[in-house]
């Protein structure tokens, strides 16, 4: 075996040491020739020679008489030599798995994931060697599990922080805009003022929408537990048609629907659900009643221990290849109102859908969606029932 020694620098409470300190103890105060003597094939070798010489010492006491004590010194000597250079060859042979083991868990732990081929592993395990080896190969599985999580978390936060950028580039542009255009002299035109006013409101609100809309995905995503206590689910959804029924356009129908007679009580964050509650009929609202014919059905029913909360609009439905994205933080399915692209810079900054999945996730639930071109949308909540 390659004696190779991986040395590498960790910083621990500001301080630098060495990730691997092969040598401790008495080793470490002993000079450089004489630290090979404390590896473990030496210590082996060791024991192994004294036990022998502990025989050989017997046997020779018992033959004494037949022998004369020149003889019986070199026969003594010649066979601790052979049973030491016997137990060198069959130490370095049961050792070999180890130092394989060691080595790639060396290389390992600096980062070359890689060196996990070099594990001696063996199905089913046979000894205590292939056990170590197993249990590395599952940690080094982990390690690239979370590696991979990590990266994928790194690009999202590099993307939404992008998105986000962009969103609030537009409107304080927008600001800036209007600004320089009351500077110029529109200010001392009433009409132009107050036009150019409403507009900067609309902006800023719009703006101020966003910001609250980052700040609660940032707190839903940040892993607290949420406020847990007993939601009736059939009032909460009366409450929240009662409101969509206000915020629809005159000529569009909401519907609520009641599938079951149990009772459909959850263990949840109260303003939570109102919130999810309220950014599903509102998206349903927009996509749905843009038809005199817009119908918004909330169906409320129960599966398995699930209480199931559907969704539904007869809109202008989700193309396929944006169903995948629908629930992304600053996406919008633009195939959706392709009829009505006035409503594409209406419809909010892209954050509505992808809050209302991380509070179903926070919540130990399910979100989807089945849509066609053409058909209207559905959304589809489960949530564990009481």
């Amino acid at each position: 075996m390659s004696e190779r020694s991986y040395r590498v620098d960790a910083e621990v409470g500001g301080t630098s040491r060495p990730l691997f300190e092969e040598n401790r103890g008495v080793s470490n105060n002993a000079p450089p020739w004489l630290r090979p003597f404390f590896s473990l094939r030496a210590q082996l070798l060791f024991a192994y020679s004294m036990l022998l010489t502990l025989v050989v010492v017997i046997l020779c006491t018992l033959i004494s008489r037949a022998l004369s004590p020149f003889s019986i010194l070199i026969i003594a000597i010649g066979m601790v030599v052979l049973g030491s250079l016997l137990a060198f060859v069959f130490t370095s042979w049961l050792l070999r798995p180890l130092w394989r083991v060691t080595d790639a868990a060396q290389a390992i732990a600096i980062g070359d994931l890689e060196q996990r081929e070099r594990l001696p592993l063996r199905l089913p395990p046979q000894d205590e060697v292939d056990r170590l080896a197993g249990s590395i190969n599952e940690m080094v599985l982990r390690l690239e599990l979370a590696e991979e999580a990590q990266h994928v978390s790194e690009q999202r936060f590099k993307r939404f922080f992008s998105d986000a950028s962009h969103q609030l580039r537009t409107p304080l542009t927008s600001i800036r805009g209007f600004t320089e255009i009351l500077m110029r002299g529109a200010i001392d035109d009433p009409e132009t003022r107050q036009r150019v006013l409403t507009r900067m409101k609309s902006e800023a609100e719009r703006m101020t929408n966003l910001i609250n809309d980052i700040l609660t995905l940032a707190r839903l995503d940040n892993g607290q537990p949420p406020k847990l206590q007993y939601v009736d689910l059939i009032e909460l959804a009366t409450e929240g048609v009662k409101r969509a029924r206000g915020q629809a356009s005159e000529g569009c129908k909401v519907i609520f629907s009641l599938n079951t007679k149990e009772r459909l009580g959850v263990q949840a964050d109260r303003e939570r659900l109102k919130q999810l509650l309220f950014i599903l009929l509102d998206n349903a609202i927009k996509h749905g009643c843009s038809t005199p014919e817009g119908t918004i059905t909330l169906q409320l029913d129960k599966l398995d221990k699930q209480a199931i909360i559907h969704v539904i609009d007869n809109g202008e439905g989700i193309a396929r290849e944006d169903l995948e994205h629908i629930f992304d933080s600053f996406y919008r399915a633009h195939h959706r109102s392709s009829t009505h692209p006035e409503r594409i810079s209406s419809s909010g900054a892209g954050l509505g859908l992808a809050i209302a999945d991380t509070i179903v996730r926070a919540h130990h639930g399910a979100i989807s969606v089945k849509s066609e071109p053409g058909k209207g949308a559905e959304f589809i909540v489960s949530l564990p029932c009481i």
